[in-house]
């Protein structure tokens, strides 16, 4: 039987991964590494490097470097880190991608001041967004919709641990109306991170993207079909106030459907609406305030994100 030492294990799976063109070899074979091994970092790899690698783990490793060359990592760990939230994830699922925290933190600021205001989260998934909102806010209540079975059974897993009690899953069709799905409340705020890359766009995606749920990605053959049908169908459940004191929309989007999703919004009757960059310095969120009939005419686009 072939003797290599922890090192080299992770050296063989490094390349291999470097030569299946993946962005991040060093990395995803470490993480790797730490399932198979216990070893996460660059310091226990250097510390264990010249030991003899037990084979089962170097087995393991193995069949874990090659599931990588045709697998998410994030499906592979089974768990994926969002705001500090290590939430459960797999095949199924949309992987919660650090980009969202734009939606997470323009929600949470824009529902400053109120102490308990109900959220609704559409086209929840793993449930990431509406759960760091009930994190960062802890007298918020949050309702999380999601239709797609194999998406539910993470969500509902999510919700479990992190949830505090504050949080609950409803099984739904954002394309329907609310109360298909018994969901009746006034909230303070909608949020989604919902399928919006047009239809046509879908097969040209990155293949590790292409993993990840078709119902999650495809938003129609403009990318705005779930815009629409939340502004139309869900923004009633809004309350309405004064100037700013309305209920919140707030959306992540795709930079090239940005203008589409404010003129969408604004023909729903939204006001004061603002877009967010992300991390990246792309414009990432959009959001608004329900405002009533009188006042659509004065409500503007924020100029300074225009």
């Amino acid at each position: 039987m072939e003797r290599r030492t922890v090192r080299e294990v992770y050296e063989r799976g490094r390349n291999t991964l470097s030569r299946a063109g993946l962005q991040s070899p060093a990395f995803d074979a470490l993480c790797l590494m730490e399932r198979a091994f216990g070893i996460g970092d660059r310091a226990a790899l250097a510390v264990r490097g010249g030991d003899v690698a037990a084979p089962e783990a170097a087995a393991l490793f193995d069949s874990l470097i090659e599931r990588r060359t045709r697998e998410p990592l994030q499906y592979i760990l089974g768990r994926w880190e969002f705001d500090g939230m290590p939430l459960r994830v797999g095949e199924g699922v949309l992987i919660p991608r650090e980009d969202t925290m734009t939606l997470v933190e323009a929600a949470c600021a824009a529902l400053s001041g109120r102490p308990a205001p109900v959220v609704l989260d559409l086209c929840a998934g793993s449930g990431a967004v509406g759960l760091a909102i009930a994190r960062r806010i802890p007298g918020a209540q949050v309702i999380c919709v999601e239709k797609s079975p194999r998406a539910l059974c993470y969500l509902r897993s999510n919700i479990a641990e992190f949830g505090q009690g504050r949080v609950r899953c409803v099984e739904g069709d954002v394309l329907q109306p609310p109360e298909r799905c018994a969901v009746r409340e006034a909230c303070d705020c909608i949020v989604s991170n919902p399928p919006y890359i047009p239809s046509a766009d879908v097969e040209g995606l990155q293949w590790e993207v292409r993993c990840e749920p078709r119902m999650a990605l495809d938003g129609g053959s403009d990318g705005l079909t779930f815009y629409r049908a939340i502004c139309e169908l869900w923004k009633p459940l809004l309350k309405t106030g004064d100037g700013t004191a309305g209920g919140i929309l707030a959306f992540e989007t795709g930079y090239d459907i940005r203008d589409g999703v404010i003129d969408v919004m604004r023909r729903a009757g939204v006001g004061h609406i603002d877009v967010v960059k992300d991390f990246g310095g792309i414009d990432r969120c959009i959001f608004g305030t329900a405002v009533s009939k009188m006042q659509i005419s004065s409500c503007s686009i924020l100029k300074n994100d225009i």
